[in-house]
């Protein structure tokens, strides 16, 4: 009996390493098709808003940990008919049975920073003088 034990126990000991290193890659594999799936989400969701508003506003599209997906999206809050082209147009993207569950498709607005103003670079008037460096 005793050395059945030990026996299993040593098989395990012994596995134990390639389990593990089984469970990382399985892990590693996962995350990998999820960051994909992402990314081509969110390129989907990017050129259905171009189609419809040209260059205005970039999404970020992320998976949540129920399996659905957030849509985060920095629109000018001042302009709502621009912000409904924008729901539309995200919505569009996404399939039926998304857009239906309310926890398989969330849209986040948030507001688009406004961009700063740039000056002109001042000129100085050069006085007939050379920089010589020798």
């Amino acid at each position: 009996m005793q050395s059945v034990v030990l026996g299993s126990l040593s098989l395990l000991v012994a596995l134990s390493p390639v389990v593990v290193l089984v469970a990382a890659l399985s892990l590693a594999s996962w995350r990998q098709r999820t960051r994909l799936a992402e990314i081509a989400r969110q390129v989907a969701v990017t050129d259905a808003f171009h189609a419809v508003l040209g260059a205005v506003v970039s999404p970020v599209a992320r998976r949540t940990w129920w399996g659905g997906w957030r849509v985060t999206i920095p629109v000018p809050l001042d302009r709502p008919d621009t912000v409904m082209q924008v729901v539309d147009a995200a919505c569009g993207a996404f399939g039926v049975a998304e857009r239906t569950s309310p926890t398989r498709f969330e849209i986040v607005l948030t507001p688009q920073e406004r961009p700063v103003p740039r000056r002109a670079p001042a000129l100085v008037p050069a006085r007939g003088e050379s920089v010589s460096w020798t």
